[in-house]
């Protein structure tokens, strides 16, 4: 028996700094759009955090809309942006519509290149995230990330930044969802040889709030980490049902410690 406490880790902004990828190619994206449109006479200040997160809300509508988190099209969030911006402006409404539908579509396509292009990048681990998974060794700890339709760049991600020698087992899914989470829950239990799923202690660490609430639907009695490492929770969900937030990696430390059997 390797041991009776279970821990489940996310990758994505919760192992590696994705956030900060994907930050990078926002701020970039919208400082492109706000020079394209000085000509419009629309003022976009770029340092100003209100924009960002009206990119990060467009983005998210349209990840529910698409019901997968990769774009069809690169152009889909900056004609999103473009379309926003000209609604702030004076301009004739009939002359507005002309415009989003050729000079817009035309930015749009460029720039969507550039920001894809830009979203590709690896993201780096957090830093001192190593101390945490060290600390954790003795525990079954699986790390458990959806792939998003790309398994290469997901194996990328763990391999570059040397992640593969922490984990008893990596399980790669399409999506998280109830049966995804029980079907890795079964399997620390089978692999441990641990009759009853109540002999577990269950830990889940994960940056959306959203997977931690199926977890707890799975299995009540596990644990809930819901990672903060960054200013809010990038897909802005409502975290208040997780059992315990951890906005640094310290703390994140200090949890997993103090969880023991």
């Amino acid at each position: 028996m390797k041991s009776k406490n279970l821990i489940l880790w996310d990758l994505d902004s919760t192992l590696i700094n994705t956030n900060e990828v994907f930050e990078m190619a926002q701020k970039k994206l919208i400082t492109s759009l706000s020079k394209e449109l000085e000509g419009l006479g629309i003022k976009i200040d770029d340092n100003d955090i209100r924009e960002m997160d009206l990119l990060r809300k467009m983005d998210y509508e349209g990840i529910k809309i698409r019901k997968h988190a990769g774009y069809d099209f690169p152009y889909q969030l900056p004609l999103s942006l473009i379309g926003s911006y000209l609604e702030r402006s004076d301009l004739d409404k009939n002359y507005k519509i002309a415009w989003l539908s050729n000079k817009g579509v035309e930015i749009a396509e460029r720039e969507g290149k550039n920001y894809v292009k830009d979203l590709e990048r690896i993201p780096k681990k957090f830093e001192n995230i190593e101390d945490v998974l060290l600390s954790s060794n003795g525990n079954y700890n699986i790390l458990f990330t959806e792939y998003f339709e790309d398994v290469k760049r997901q194996k990328m991600k763990i391999t570059s930044n040397g992640l593969e020698k922490y984990f008893d087992k990596i399980i790669m899914t399409e999506r998280k969802d109830a049966i995804s989470i029980a079907s890795a829950i079964e399997c620390a239990k089978l692999e441990n040889r641990i009759d009853n799923l109540e002999e577990l202690t269950i830990i889940y660490i994960d940056d959306r709030s959203k997977y931690l609430e199926i977890a707890k639907k799975v299995f009540p009695p596990c644990y809930t980490v819901n990672v903060l490492f960054g200013e809010k929770e990038i897909f802005m969900e409502n975290f208040g049902s997780v059992d315990y937030v951890a906005r640094n990696v310290n703390e994140l430390k200090n949890f997993i410690q103090r969880i023991k059997k």
